[in-house]
């Protein structure tokens, strides 16, 4: 019998990053852990600790899941009847679904927490099927004991979208192992920016949502040498990106420098990192930048950033899509030592306020009620 058995469709991404994360670490708090997922994916992140049970996954490519989403719910039953979780913890609204679902079907005494990492009103908002998926989520979240939402804007989302909700929304930001980031920022790098002065670097996936776009603009309108750009990731976009960049030239070099399995010494050693994003629920990337004592430039996206760097006070934040406000914003802490010292200084600081250790004890301060609570 293990004490919760998380649910979620793999390991890949920032889910099933945040996901490894606590999974991982929450059987040295004492709590002992399973792992159910429906699909494995290449490039995932790793289950390290020996005490974790893992169910191994049901499909191995996505692009199958949903024909075989009949064989996984099954699987997942089976699971759940023999391992008799004490809570059954889901992330994504699929595995949310699935587990409400499992629990009517199986008259199970577990309880179910569920973890929503995107506000439903911005990512259902251009949706064609946005009035089906809103209606799936009330549905989903009003039967389960507790709903987590990894920022305020999520849980706020949430509860200004079903007010019935209120009472069982709950936030808790993300957990970063902030140990192990400064232990692989210590390594040597495999990225720089040349030879410019001043590097600037970007993580995360190629895609429109990252808006890439924008600080390739901005770069162009930097024109100056002493500064340079990187941006680590592939993606669905690196084509269009890459003729973005050779249709702009500019003496501020941008370079798509791919995947790179441990991005942090590139991290560790910039003059900034920027983000971009049109959305970010969380943003662990922003505390990873911080915990390396690099000062950071985000835009100020719902929800994430403006969370994590206190509303601009532990790093710049400008608006979302402006390419000239990103620029001067480069410019300033490229030109301004003083700034760059003091947002450097105090990064450290504000990641710990994110540590995985923090994470785990506020998911364990939620779990214990319900452990007690008894059959629902």
């Amino acid at each position: 019998m293990s004490d919760v058995l998380f649910v979620a469709p793999d390991l890949h991404g920032g889910v099933g990053r945040c996901v490894a994360f606590i999974v991982d670490a929450l059987p040295e708090q004492g709590v002992d852990s399973a792992l159910f997922l429906l699909r494995s994916r290449n490039r995932e992140y790793p289950i390290a600790n020996p005490k974790v049970t893992r169910a191994f996954p049901i499909i191995e490519s996505p692009t199958k899941l949903r024909l075989a989403l009949p064989v996984a719910f099954f699987k997942l039953l089976q699971h759940i009847r023999r391992e008799k979780p004490a809570i059954v913890c889901s992330h994504g609204l699929l595995c949310n679904m699935l587990v409400v679902l499992a629990r009517k079907i199986l008259r199970g005494n577990f309880r179910t927490v569920a973890f929503e990492h995107s506000s439903p009103a911005i990512h259902y908002g251009a949706s064609k099927m946005r009035r089906l998926k809103c209606w799936l989520v009330s549905q989903t979240y009003r039967r389960h004991d507790a709903v987590v939402g990894v920022s305020r804007g999520v849980k706020e989302d949430l509860v200004s979208m079903f007010p019935p909700l209120r009472g069982k929304v709950h936030t808790i930001y993300n957990g970063v192992p902030l140990d192990n980031v400064r232990r692989q920022g210590a390594q040597p790098k495999t990225a720089d920016g040349g030879d410019s002065p001043y590097h600037v670097v970007a993580v995360g996936r190629l895609e429109a949502v990252k808006d890439y776009a924008t600080l390739i603009d901005a770069a162009a309108l930097l024109d100056d040498p002493r500064i340079a750009f990187t941006i680590l990731g592939e993606g669905s976009e690196h084509a269009a990106l890459q003729k973005r960049i050779d249709d702009r030239p500019s003496r501020t070099q941008v370079t798509l420098a791919g995947h790179i399995d441990n991005p942090f010494p590139v991290i560790a050693g910039a003059g900034a990192f920027a983000l971009t994003s049109v959305r970010e629920s969380f943003g662990n990337v922003l505390v990873e930048a911080l915990c390396l004592g690099v000062p950071v430039i985000s835009t100020d996206c719902p929800h994430g950033p403006a969370e994590i760097l206190d509303a601009g006070r532990y790093g710049l934040l400008v608006p979302v899509g402006d390419a000239e406000a990103l620029a001067e914003a480069v410019r300033r802490l490229a030109y301004d030592g003083e700034m760059r010292e003091k947002l450097a200084a105090q990064g450290p600081e504000r990641a710990d306020a994110f540590s995985l250790e923090r994470h785990c004890r506020n998911v364990i301060d939620l779990f214990r009620p319900l452990m007690q609570r008894g059959t629902p």
